[in-house]
């Protein structure tokens, strides 16, 4: 019988020491997800890293993360906790800066119909400046004509 206690005491130690190097997978996994650089899955930019998630990048299975490390699961809900937080933050930013625009190209609006306003206006100015010049020459014209001794009789 004392073989049959070498191995069990065999198998729990195994159990132990895979156990303890599937906490450490998780962990280090946790950490690359933390700082948005894992090495097996991709992060999406919206949206959360769910359980398969880190069960892919850690390489332990579901059943293991539900069942022996569900403390880490906490870990993984925080991290969700902050994407979901810097999302609805970059959301508020895209938000205010499409609000910002759009004043802007009310404003730009306004300014081209003024614009638009003020061209009409100078254009008849130089007409009617035009023309008054046309009408000017004309005159000169028949003064020149008298001056000059060149009127007819």
């Amino acid at each position: 019988m004392p073989s049959n206690k070498k191995a069990t005491n065999a198998l729990i130690k195994h159990k132990v020491e895979l156990e303890e190097k599937n906490h450490n997978s998780i962990v280090e996994a946790i950490v690359r997800i933390k700082n948005a650089k894992p090495q097996v899955i991709r992060l999406s930019p919206i949206g959360k890293v769910t359980v398969a998630d880190l069960a892919k990048e850690s390489g332990v299975s579901r059943a293991s993360l539900y069942g022996n490390h569900k403390s880490l699961l906490d870990e993984l809900e925080k991290i969700n906790s902050k994407r979901t937080i810097s999302i609805t933050e970059k959301r508020k930013i895209k938000e205010k800066k499409i609000d910002s625009d759009k004043e802007l190209i009310k404003d730009l609006t306004k300014s081209k119909q003024l614009l638009a306003q003020e061209n009409y206006s100078l254009n008849e100015q130089n007409k009617t400046l035009k023309r008054q010049i046309e009408a000017l020459i004309s005159q000169l014209g028949s003064k020149e004509n008298v001056i000059s001794g060149n009127f007819k009789k």
